[in-house]
């Protein structure tokens, strides 16, 4: 779609450069849904595609209290096209990168796409539906966050999203990359879904991980609430009985009710215990 309204395009190779962000201005990554429908209100985009933060790489980490125990980490780059992830040559031992895979078939979309969509965007829109916010709760990963000054920030993925299309991003800030300590991409991952049809956005979404090791349990719900939640199930009654589920606040729209959300979250979650035989 044209955005008639759009006075300039900014095509930069180091965000410093940028000294008069205001407000009509936008980042731009991958642009299929900043192109879908009218933006009435921007001015000005920011192509972050020059910036070249498409990498996948695994990078020595440090300095961190969310990874005090963690040497090496996946680093993904916000400008990271989804079709990368299902090209790349993954080690084989990375047992979680079929979640990768699933949160991009979540998507229901055309190559057309996936070739253009970011991993960073799918992640910064924040919306209810979104593919990947979940899956990285579930993996425990960390987002590092710059700001035009030079100035990084970390923050886990769980506290990143706090609402529909609201995340915890400051005005002038911009998510670098996604960071997945090496360890949890050897946990088994399961990922689910379910809407109306499948190539309507989802009605409740469940991501579980668990560490085969010491079967520690990771489950977040996504979708059928405005954020992820990640889920506390160390108690095998709590899974049993669900209860927990009681004090979550589900999304009621005219797609579903809350109830039939909550309904069918918990069958998601018994499907997906079930896969990972747990």
């Amino acid at each position: 779609m044209d955005l008639p309204n759009i006075e300039n395009h900014l095509s930069v190779h180091n965000i410093q450069s940028i000294t008069n962000w205001d407000e009509g201005w936008a980042w731009l990554a991958g642009g299929t849904w900043l192109f879908s429908e009218l933006q009435p209100s921007l001015k000005v985009l920011v192509d972050m595609q020059p910036l070249g933060w498409s990498e996948i790489e695994v990078v020595p980490f440090s300095d961190s209290n969310s990874f005090k125990q963690v040497k090496t980490v996946l680093s993904i780059g916000a400008t990271c096209p989804l079709s990368k992830l299902l090209q790349y040559s993954w080690p084989p031992e990375w047992r979680a990168v079929e979640g990768l895979k699933s949160a991009v078939s979540a998507l229901s979309a055309s190559m057309k796409v996936i070739n253009m969509a970011t991993v960073g965007g799918n992640i910064c829109l924040a919306l209810s539906v979104g593919t990947f916010a979940p899956l990285m709760v579930a993996l425990d990963a960390t987002y590092e966050i710059w700001n035009l000054k030079g100035e990084t920030r970390r923050v886990a993925a769980k506290e990143f999203q706090v609402g529909y299309r609201q995340t915890i991003l400051q005005p002038q800030e911009v998510l670098r990359r996604v960071l997945i300590p090496v360890e949890n991409l050897k946990w088994q991952v399961n990922y689910q879904r379910i809407g109306i049809a499948a190539s309507d956005p989802a009605l409740a979404i469940v991501v579980s991980a668990c560490n085969p090791d010491n079967l520690q349990l990771r489950c977040a719900i996504a979708a059928s609430v405005t954020a992820p939640i990640l889920l506390d199930l160390h108690d095998d009654r709590q899974i049993q009985n669900f209860a927990f589920l009681q004090e979550v606040n589900f999304i009621d729209d005219a797609k579903a009710s809350a109830i039939y959300r909550r309904e069918v979250t918990q069958v998601l979650i018994k499907r997906s215990l079930k896969q990972l035989k747990i």
